[in-house]
């Protein structure tokens, strides 16, 4: 194939790392020079290093356009797996994260699963040589092989913590960063959202020797909790690190309407959806667990599960929202995708070395990023352990939190 190039930008850390991470070594193993890191760093490397394949994580119109709009100006094929293509209303999700004139720029769209697909090809069947059923690796990281490099990670939360339960909330749209946000709306989020915090009160007294942990959504705010909470000393906010090791050691984990009742329920979990009330948003997140509509029946099943009795478990790994393989993994499909892709050879030799790009044209993020080159071995050496193997992958920080990575 020659030399390739593959360009990994990462917005949100605790979400998207990992997964990248993931990608990138495989990438790096066959032969790729990766670039990963901040998403302004590597778009601003984009305009400098050798045409490539730039992956892109969607977002909102706006968002994506300029990116998209940025990377096709350096003459980058495009891929794109949107962070949000799992959960998403329809006509909501056609209208704002994927308008034709954007998706358009992208060479190679990923999806999901069948869901997401038929969503896009029903909208814009002309398009249909770009979609592609892929999976997402964040979820190649939930399969028993890969769930093993977070054991350590695991048993230190259990130490830490003792047996906790795991309550994840979603409710940036009413409690947002900067105070509540009253709209019409969302309503039934504002209303989701002060029934969560008495049904946490509830399980808090219920069971005082139990550790309880809240996990905000990043785009809450963390302070309403924990003035909410304040009385009770065995509840905690806490968003810290990958959501994995934290659902591995959950005695038991409750939500509504997140992604993480997936992933729970997918690495053998005991999820709770804590349903009070029915609303018109996509009902796969809630059917990955037992249904409670009341406190009181949420307190029953957290019960039985510290009892020792097994909750029904919902086959969620059967559904066609997405793509979910205990053998056939999201990213071997995906590099296999990229491997199709023709790319010019590079014009000119890059001669990597260690330095600190400064940010310029393209705007600061708003959020604290950091990726270090201890994290990027430290994955990598798991990997290793993980498949018996020894790669040798020279790392070097080539920006601000991003790094090029190669054999």
């Amino acid at each position: 194939m020659g030399v390739r190039w593959l360009y990994l930008p990462i917005e949100v850390k605790v979400r998207e790392c990992d997964a990248k991470l993931l990608l990138a070594y495989y990438a790096v193993k066959q032969g790729y020079q990766v670039v990963i890191g901040d998403h302004p760093g590597v778009e601003e490397l984009c305009e400098t290093y050798p045409e490539g394949i730039f992956f892109s994580k969607g977002g909102p119109h706006g968002f994506r356009k300029r990116v998209l709009v940025h990377a096709k100006e350096y003459h980058h094929k495009i891929v794109e797996l949107d962070e949000e293509g799992l959960i998403f209303q329809r006509n909501l999700y056609i209208q704002d994260r994927m308008q034709k004139q954007s998706l358009n720029l992208v060479d190679q769209e990923y999806c999901w699963g069948s869901h997401q697909y038929k969503t896009i090809l029903a909208a814009y069947p002309d398009l249909s040589g770009k979609l592609h059923i892929t999976g997402n690796p964040r979820f190649d990281l939930l399969t028993p092989k890969y769930r093993k490099m977070y054991d350590r990670e695991k048993h230190e939360l259990i130490e830490q913590y003792g047996e906790f339960l795991l309550i994840n909330t979603r409710f940036s749209q009413y409690n947002t960063a900067k105070g509540m946000k009253e709209t019409v709306h969302y309503k039934h989020i504002q209303k989701l959202y002060h029934l969560f915090i008495l049904m946490i009160k509830e399980i808090a007294e219920h069971f005082p020797d139990k550790t309880v942990i809240i996990r905000p959504h990043p785009g809450e705010s963390f302070t309403s909790y924990r003035k909410a909470v304040k009385p009770y000393s065995n509840v905690h906010v806490i968003h810290e690190g990958n959501i994995i090791p934290w659902l591995y050691a959950a005695k038991s984990v409750i939500h509504n309407g997140c992604t993480s009742g997936i992933e729970a329920s997918l690495m053998d979990r005991p999820v709770i959806s804590y349903v009070p009330f029915e609303t018109m948003e996509p009902k796969l997140p809630n059917q990955s667990g037992q249904i409670a509509t009341t406190s009181k029946e949420v307190i029953t099943l957290i019960q039985k599960v510290f009892d020792g009795e097994k909750l029904p478990k919902p086959q969620v790994s059967e559904m066609d929202d997405f793509k979910w393989s205990t053998t056939n993994y999201s990213y071997q499909s995906i590099l296999s995708l990229c491997n199709q892709i023709s790319l010019s050879p590079p014009l000119k030799k890059i001669i990597i070395k260690e330095e600190a790009v400064q940010l310029s044209r393209i705007k600061k993020r708003k959020r604290n990023f950091s990726l270090t080159k201890e994290e990027i071995l430290s994955f990598f050496q798991k990997l290793n352990q993980l498949n018996e193997t020894e790669l040798r992958c020279q790392i070097t920080r080539i920006g601000n939190h991003v790094y090029h990575l190669t054999c």
